[in-house]
């Protein structure tokens, strides 16, 4: 049996990588938990409003936004579970899961731009801004990502007699990981300029006791998208300037999933809206005529010239 003497330094390193290696585990098992979670809950959803349609390429992004990020998880988790696992094994294994997650963030940005879109009446001027702004985010991306495919091999984190112990599938391009974080952080912050600009509109001019409650869903769903995104991009370029590659892999798994499950849930709660049996539905509004109160699925304002349906931004959606 071979003894391996080592200093203090080696030791140090030892136990940095391994209390990192496990709060990084930790981070993608709880991401897990999580998408597994929210997944059980909106399933029958899922089936309701998205299977039963005739597929499309937005139901191709609902899709790809779901179940890349969940096959992207697992390839992740794999090697935690088949230990030891061979180099080159792993390395396939995370650069699949690197692949699946991309896919799946272009995917839930796709859902979330075309919301917007069809919050403006499919605006033309708006599509044309939107094509822009997702072109300049999701190149210079897509390069560091194949980028960091092509360079990815795993290396030891503290020395080389423990690599089984502690390694990780990595690239050499630590430092440029800041850009995706903060070009989807301006990306959210035009999405949600753009859907705050039209909402806020529509909550001005129409009298909340006759408002439709999709506008809500859409101003909650907007809100909340954005804060998470934000907070949790700033924690991954925090992450990425610390230098800690195994709690870099679990923050990036972590917002892939938070895209993919709140992506998915504004396809569904649009789809929902479309349900007209009942008047309190959300999509459903009340309007003054002069014969009376008339109950409607779509909902405006004259004065400004808004006017859209519920059933019109969900097809623009699933359509």
């Amino acid at each position: 049996m071979n003894t391996v003497y080592l200093t203090n330094f080696q030791i140090q390193n030892l136990h940095e990588c391994i209390t990192n290696g496990r709060m990084g585990q930790g981070i993608i098992y709880a991401s897990a938990s999580l998408l597994l979670y929210d997944y059980c809950l909106t399933v029958w959803d899922e089936v309701r409003y998205i299977w039963r349609r005739p597929m499309s390429i937005s139901s191709s992004a609902f899709i790809i936004a779901r179940y890349g990020a969940m096959a992207g998880i697992i390839l992740t988790i794999v090697p935690n579970l088949c230990w030891p696992v061979e180099n080159s094994l792993q390395n396939s294994l995370q650069t699949a899961a690197g692949i699946l997650r991309f896919l799946s963030v272009v995917a839930s940005e796709f859902i979330v731009a075309v919301r917007t879109w069809a919050i403006w009446n499919r605006s033309r001027r708006i599509l044309i801004a939107l094509t822009i702004f997702s072109l300049a985010t999701m190149i210079p991306t897509a390069v560091i990502v194949g980028e960091r495919i092509s360079l990815t091999r795993v290396v030891p984190l503290a020395i080389p007699e423990f690599e089984q112990i502690c390694s990780l599938a990595i690239g050499d391009i630590t430092a440029r990981f800041i850009v995706p974080y903060i070009m989807v952080i301006f990306y959210e912050c035009v999405n949600l300029t753009f859907t705050l600009i039209q909402i806020v509109r529509w909550r001005r001019t129409i009298p909340e006791n006759v408002r439709a409650p999709i506008i809500d869903y859409l101003w909650r769903d907007g809100i909340i998208h954005f804060l998470l995104m934000l907070v949790l991009g700033l924690m991954n370029t925090g992450i990425v300037l610390q230098q800690v590659p195994q709690v870099r892999s679990g923050g990036s798994q972590l917002q892939a999933v938070f895209q993919s499950i709140l992506s998915t849930r504004i396809v569904l709660h649009l789809a929902r809206s479309r349900d007209s049996r009942d008047i309190t539905a959300p999509g459903c509004s009340v309007y003054q005529s002069s014969g009376g109160i008339q109950f409607t699925s779509v909902y405006g304002a004259s004065e400004s010239g808004i006017r859209t349906t519920a059933s019109g931004m969900e097809l623009a959606i699933l359509s």
